[in-house]
């Protein structure tokens, strides 16, 4: 039950909880943190659905739905009769001390992207667009000079969010780059009056004044560091995070409803993404590693990785479990994701299905049947933005609702495995409540509680992956070992081609001995082995031995491997 406004009167308490929003492009999720015995604690979690298109035209009637639901778990009262956030909280209980809010509900900038070359400043650009939420409208480079008339009708007729302009090392190239700034000058010169056109200049630091002067009077002007400061130097760091400040201005600040948001708080609202490589960040730091994020989304999927040196991030705006899900069929055919079935199916009822949830990106599979479809087709949309090579990595992250609701546990390590096909040993762990970004935003502003609320248990853990590369014949051993832990002592012996999962129950600590074969590398060299400590999980200790890149087959015996290696891991 809500508490009229006027009648709140009580003092104030020490600053001590946090209730932070996640609006995404189909659900939003809420979070309350606060303070118990002693330490922080993720309190409730609810998710209600996006409310930024039609009917409702209004992100906040999402974020009111999932505060609600909140309010009736707890029992505490957080919004006034006019549905005003309490805050600060009372000494009643009532109330939040402080709120704050990340979002991927908006469509990505729509970029114009103008360099020097094709295969060095414009590659750099478009890692820079991969990085973040936008996309390449059209693009301009020395290489397309003769259809300048063409880009400059594409920037009319397309009126970009934003124009990115890179090339030139510092102190190289500048009378061909201010050439093609001049060409951006006259393309925007009739959309200036129309709207605030935003330019982004990330070349040679040497021309940052005379491109301002160059496009002073028909732009607002971002100057970011170079991205390619050196031919064989490429740094993306700071113009994605000019891009991030647009993103979160230009696109989540138009959003129906969003004022109420900054009203609440009146930061900036983070990006999602963003949020995410800030949680990994400080996972990369604890573990003295890397750490890999996969990030499933409705409308996005981005893979980052992150280390001591900073964070990586691959993206693609146009692919996701909700309505871009149809683009997948234009980067594989059916037969791609139909590998990954236990079961015949047919290409047409493939694409079917594709349609249908691109359609309705709010439903969810109603049949195992459906649900294994949904996680291959999960498969295939990661596998687009893997780099190659996949680094090395520590620790495995993952979110996003087709990643953590699976029917069990044992899926998620498989879909992830399929999907990413990594090497080496790593922990996995996924974002079961969808909290990781709330924290991400928590993290500058009480970074203990962030702290605690992990240590808490917001993550679900699902244990250990030993994934050795190199060549022997199927049914030869690959890896043997001992495993150690409170249930008693087992012996492995892994051949080519299986999967062997160890039950270690979550909260267990085992020690394990590997010994590889001569040929095999578990990530310390050919035959090496070694001794290690791990933690058990809800899948537990698994040693994938089926080789790199996996095997393909053919149908018959596609059907009776796939559904082994579910069987396998538990799933």
């Amino acid at each position: 039950m809500t508490i009229p406004e006027e009648k709140e009167t009580q003092e104030p308490k020490t600053l001590e909880s946090y209730l932070i929003a996640e609006c995404g492009t189909t659900n939003t999720t809420v979070a309350l943190f606060d303070l118990a015995v002693g330490s922080y604690r993720l309190i409730a979690q609810a998710t209600a659905p996006t409310t930024v298109g039609e009917p409702w035209l209004n992100i906040m009637e999402g974020v009111y739905l999932a505060i609600q639901r909140i309010e009736a778990i707890t029992g505490r009262t957080l919004l006034t009769s006019q549905r005003k956030l309490i805050t600060p909280s009372r000494t009643n209980g009532s109330g939040v001390d402080q709120f704050a809010a990340v979002a991927s509900a908006a469509q990505p900038l729509a970029t114009s992207l103008v360099g020097l070359f094709d295969e060095v400043s414009l590659a750099s650009g478009r890692h820079v667009l991969g990085s973040t939420y936008a996309q390449t409208t059209n693009s301009l480079s020395l290489s397309q000079e003769q259809n300048e008339e063409k880009h400059l009708a594409a920037i009319i007729a397309q009126k970009p969010d934003i124009i990115l302009i890179v090339g030139g090392t510092d102190g190289g190239a500048e009378q061909r780059l201010l050439h093609l700034v001049e060409t951006v000058s006259i393309g925007i010169g009739p959309l200036a009056g129309e709207k605030p056109i935003q330019a982004v200049f990330a070349g040679n630091k040497n021309l940052r004044e005379r491109v301002r002067d160059l496009l002073k009077d028909r732009a607002k002007i971002h100057m970011a560091d170079n991205v390619r400061p050196a031919l064989d130097n490429e740094n993306l760091t700071d113009a994605t995070r000019v891009l991030n400040e647009l993103y979160s201005d230009l696109k989540i600040g138009a959003l129906p409803g969003v004022h109420t948001l900054h009203e609440w708080h009146q930061q900036p609202i983070i990006p999602t993404l963003q949020a995410f490589a800030t949680i990994a960040r400080y996972f990369a730091a604890l573990n003295k590693g890397r750490v890999l994020g996969v990030d499933l989304g409705s409308n996005s999927v981005s893979l980052l990785l992150a280390d001591a040196n900073g964070t990586q991030t691959y993206m693609r705006n146009d692919l996701g479990m909700g309505q871009p899900i149809i683009n997948l069929l234009d980067e594989v055919d059916a037969a791609a994701i139909a590998r990954w079935l236990p079961f015949a199916i047919s290409d047409e009822e493939i694409r079917d299905f594709i349609f249908y949830k691109s359609l309705h990106p709010q439903t969810i599979p109603m049949t195992e049947a459906e649900s294994y479809l949904e996680q291959a087709i999960a498969r295939e949309i990661i596998r687009c933005v893997v780099p190659e090579p996949l680094p090395s990595f520590n620790m495995l992250l993952a979110r996003g609702q087709t990643l953590t609701h699976t029917p069990r546990a044992g899926q998620s390590i498989l879909l992830l495995l399929d999907a990413l096909q990594p090497t080496g040993i790593f922990s996995v762990a996924l974002d079961k409540y969808g909290v990781l970004p709330a924290l991400g935003a928590l993290a500058s502003e009480q970074p203990l509680a962030v702290v605690q609320a992990l240590e808490a248990g917001v993550l679900s853990d699902l244990g250990w992956v030993i994934a050795p590369t190199g060549k022997r014949q199927a049914g030869q051993s690959l890896v043997k070992g001992v495993v150690e832990s409170p249930q008693g002592q087992f012996n492995l012996d892994v051949e080519h081609g299986r999967i062997d999962t160890t039950i270690l129950n979550s909260g267990q600590v085992a020690q394990v001995t590997l010994q590889p074969d001569k040929r095999i590398d578990l990530g310390f060299g050919p035959g090496k082995g070694k001794k290690l400590t791990v933690h058990g999980g809800a899948v537990g200790l698994i040693v994938d031995g089926r080789g790199r890149p996996l095997p393909d087959f053919d149908e018959d015996k596609r059907v009776e491997q796939v559904h082994k290696w579910y069987w396998d891991v538990g799933g």
